[in-house]
């Protein structure tokens, strides 16, 4: 999971902007919850029209999981739930978020086998209350990271199995139990096309940095112009693994977090 600057872009497209906040004026007019859920079944696709643009933001991966191509097929998730909302026991509350149903804002892609997990799954802190309709989010305290949150996905990180973990050093419990509810929810451990591809990466960058230390090493001894430009290329290959275009860029970063060795430090800072 890597952070999307969801909030620091805006759709373009007016038209989209006017049929959606139409919508929602629609559905603030509506007599009860049963027409305001047909207002949004009778208008689904209009968020599929954002899918272009949502995967646009996150170089064509899955916010979720960072995956291209094993999960399936793209989907725009309402990290929010549009109908009703369930706790992590399963309680489900219904007419939850409908303020949200056409709000890009609330907009995530997902591929098909996180979602699925996911469904209308969205539990709160215990002891925070849900907000009222149109209330501020900010109020609410979700269980589930963020990929749109800056702050979530620094939470995330993974081991040489391809299996995604609690980031090193994160003591807080409510913090461990948000990344242990989301990587449950989320799917990112039990299919295993996803974690085999992170175990691939995982090992592809071990590998270059193992290589790199070597080539750095002779460049010590030796000085020689070509053994410098030898570790350089090295260097390279990792720093094009870390970039945000690429599958799993953050089990690259996690590998050489995990490194232990001060000489890749200088490699993290020019990500």
């Amino acid at each position: 999971m890597r952070y999307i600057p969801l909030r620091e872009h805006a759709p373009t497209d007016q038209d989209w902007l006017d049929a959606a906040n139409a919508l929602l004026l629609q559905m603030q007019a509506a007599p009860d919850a049963a027409a305001r859920k047909k207002i949004i079944d009778d208008n689904d696709k209009l968020w599929g029209e954002l899918k272009e643009w949502l995967l646009s933001l996150s170089h064509g991966k899955c916010w979720f999981s960072e995956a291209k191509d094993c999960i399936n097929h793209w989907e725009v998730e309402h990290f929010r739930p549009k109908k009703s909302a369930k706790d992590k026991d399963g309680t489900v509350h219904t007419d939850c978020y409908w303020w949200l149903a056409f709000d890009w804002t609330n907009f995530r892609i997902c591929g098909s086998v996180p979602n699925r997990k996911k469904g209308t799954f969205f539990p709160l802190r215990e002891g925070c209350q849900r907000i009222p309709p149109l209330g501020d989010v900010r109020l609410e305290e979700p269980m589930l990271l963020d990929p749109a949150d800056p702050d979530d996905p620094a939470l995330l990180s993974f081991d040489l199995n391809g299996n995604a973990i609690p980031a090193p050093g994160i003591t807080d419990d409510w913090d461990l139990e948000r990344v242990g509810y989301s990587i449950e929810r989320y799917n990112l451990n039990e299919y295993p096309p996803l974690v085999d591809q992170r175990k691939l990466v995982w090992t592809e960058c071990w590998n270059a940095i193992q290589q790199y230390l070597a080539e750095l090493e002779g460049y010590q001894r030796t000085r020689s112009p070509i053994a410098r430009q030898q570790f350089k290329e090295k260097a390279q290959q990792i720093r094009t693994m870390l970039h945000p275009d690429r599958e799993f860029s953050s089990v690259a970063h996690a590998c050489l977090m995990g490194s232990g060795d001060p000489r890749v430090g200088g490699l993290l800072r020019s990500e």
